[in-house]
């Protein structure tokens, strides 16, 4: 009884302790940009939705996409590029009916690129109905 009532107490004070440690992982001003249609990111199908995008303040190259039902957090690469005026999208590579997130553009001088995945790569190749395919660019614009 005793090894039962000193781990309940060490319990509730690591539980305690964590509810009070203060959350590093802050995201930052968020974009949201409606899709609609289904896409690839990763290893990861969403659905279409509207989907808010977060960066995170200590892993910048971290992005949260979060939609009403799904979300999924992407490694990106930032590039710089020039003053352009474009605004801020989303830049989708699509084979047929299938598209794959590429590119985030997140505000006038800042790029996030997204690597080309096997299933893509799959999809550019045309390996399921042997024939290449033809990859489009579909950009949907984003807003804050």
């Amino acid at each position: 009884m005793r090894m039962y009532s000193r781990l309940v107490t060490v319990f509730v004070a690591v539980a305690g302790l964590a509810t009070l440690t203060p959350v590093r992982a802050q995201q930052d001003v968020r974009l949201i940009a409606r899709v609609p249609f289904e896409f690839t990111v990763g290893d990861t199908s969403l659905p279409r939705d509207t989907y808010y995008l977060s960066r995170m303040s200590d892993h910048r190259e971290m992005v949260l996409l979060r939609g009403d039902r799904t979300g999924v957090f992407v490694r990106t690469m930032e590039e710089r590029v020039r003053r352009d005026g474009a605004t801020p999208s989303l830049l989708f590579h699509r084979y047929g009916d299938r598209y794959f997130l590429r590119e985030i553009r997140w505000e006038e001088t800042a790029r996030l690129d997204l690597p080309e995945t096997k299933a893509e790569r799959a999809a550019a190749e045309g390996r399921t109905d042997r024939t290449a395919a033809l990859m489009k660019k579909v950009t949907i614009p984003a807003g804050r």
